[in-house]
């Protein structure tokens, strides 16, 4: 990364504040957020994991939320189109919302179709408004607006469509979808699949695909455009926040810093995570990762800030900045995963060490579960589930 854009990244964090009501140090003196938050909650001291499930008999799951309402409850989407409810106290997630009818029967296990990730409202507790990124019956990807029913479940019929944009194969789709400490909503789209960016969406400013987006679902029709999109003025289509991606699969705020951590699926050799930077290039197909790959590669694009090679994993699933209230000691620490199309996958940190990121805290080569999502739960403990065996877990201390 050049000085100019390090600097940049920087600054940047001076327009994305903590998320409201999340632990975040507003003073040089107290933790008062984190006390409210984490109140009633015994820290531990270490850097040990384990795993406590919490729940069972998911299918294929990809993506995990919280209404961050007070209710506690945690949400898990299905790749088949269901999203289920965990209440404190349940075993089995209840069905909570359900567009099976509406979303593409996906294949197999290397199927990236279906139902990926939703998002609910800042306002979620006042407006029941949450928001879905599938595919749809012709495959491809549709963001739309939902609202909860009178009995409080999500209402299949209240379908509001953002927007639709043709896929061109059934890999690539993306799938992140997150509002930002800024209130905006944020859409992650990979480049339109196959493989060494056939469809040439990599480097297209005019289209929606190999981007993150940032759209403004309050005002506009069927959306709007926030004032201060970094590509207005330039060539770039106004939704984009950033381009060059090849198939971001999770992205996640820090709850605390409001950073946007992405991380984006390789091609042929490297797996990266990258740091959100408004108008940056991240160089896909021209780079795989630091390297150059395809095509004109030069200093104008964004170095990823961590890498690795596929004789240690082949398909990076993102996850977050640990923030929690139970493990103090894994703070600051960035937990990821990568998915081998095989029974278990890795469980991994990276960490500021001294001003340039490397391994951190924890490196587990083998989890014992296959891992294509994480999640948080309301104090901002992490939660991961088991594609293949459907099991949801919590992240918790482990045993001494």
């Amino acid at each position: 990364m050049s000085p100019f854009r390090l600097l940049l990244t920087l600054l940047s964090s001076t327009l994305i504040l903590p998320l409201a009501g999340c632990p975040s140090d507003d003073d040089d003196t107290t933790d008062d957020d984190d006390a409210d938050v984490c109140a009633g909650i015994e820290p531990v001291s270490g850097t040990d994991v384990d795993k406590q499930l919490i729940g069972a008999g998911l299918d294929r799951p990809v993506d995990i939320a919280n209404a961050a309402d007070g209710s506690n409850r945690v949400f898990v989407v299905e790749q088949t189109g269901v999203i289920r409810e965990l209440r404190a106290g349940d075993t089995q997630a209840r069905r909570w919302f359900d567009i099976n009818d509406r979303v593409v029967n996906p294949g197999g296990m290397g199927d990236e179709r279906g139902m990926l990730a939703m998002a609910f409202h800042p306002d979620f507790a006042d407006n029941g408004k949450f928001y879905v990124h599938y595919s749809d019956s012709s495959g491809d990807t549709t963001v739309s607006e939902f609202t909860t029913d009178a009995d409080g479940a999500g209402d299949p019929d209240s379908e509001r469509v953002l927007f639709t944009v043709d896929q061109p194969a059934s890999n690539h789709n993306g799938g992140s979808i997150k509002f930002g400490p800024d209130g905006y909503l944020y859409i992650g789209l990979g480049d339109g699949g196959a493989a060494d960016d056939a469809f040439g969406n990599g480097q297209n400013p005019d289209s929606m695909l190999a981007k993150i987006l940032r759209i403004d679902v309050d005002n506009g029709s069927p959306y709007g455009i926030p004032s201060d999109n970094p590509f207005l003025a330039d060539p770039v289509i106004d939704e984009a926040f950033m381009w060059g991606m090849r198939n971001p699969w999770r992205f996640s705020f820090d709850r605390q810093t409001g950073q946007l951590w992405v991380a984006d699926v390789g091609q042929n050799r490297t797996e990266e995570i990258d740091i959100g930077l408004a108008g940056a290039n991240f160089g896909w197909p021209n780079k795989e990762g630091s390297d150059c790959y395809q095509g004109p590669c030069d200093d104008s694009f964004e170095d990823p800030i961590f890498e690795y090679s596929h004789a240690q994993g082949i398909s990076i699933s993102g996850g977050y900045v640990y923030r929690g209230c139970k493990m103090p000691d894994l703070h600051g620490n960035y937990f990821f995963s990568d998915f081998p199309y095989a029974p278990s996958s890795p469980l991994w940190t990276i960490k500021n060490n001294g001003g340039s990121f490397g391994p951190g805290d924890v490196w587990i080569g083998n989890w014992g579960i296959l891992i294509a999502t994480f999640g948080e739960d309301e104090q901002g403990e992490l939660l991961t589930a088991d594609y293949d065996g459907g099991d949801l877990y919590r992240m918790v201390p482990a045993s001494r």
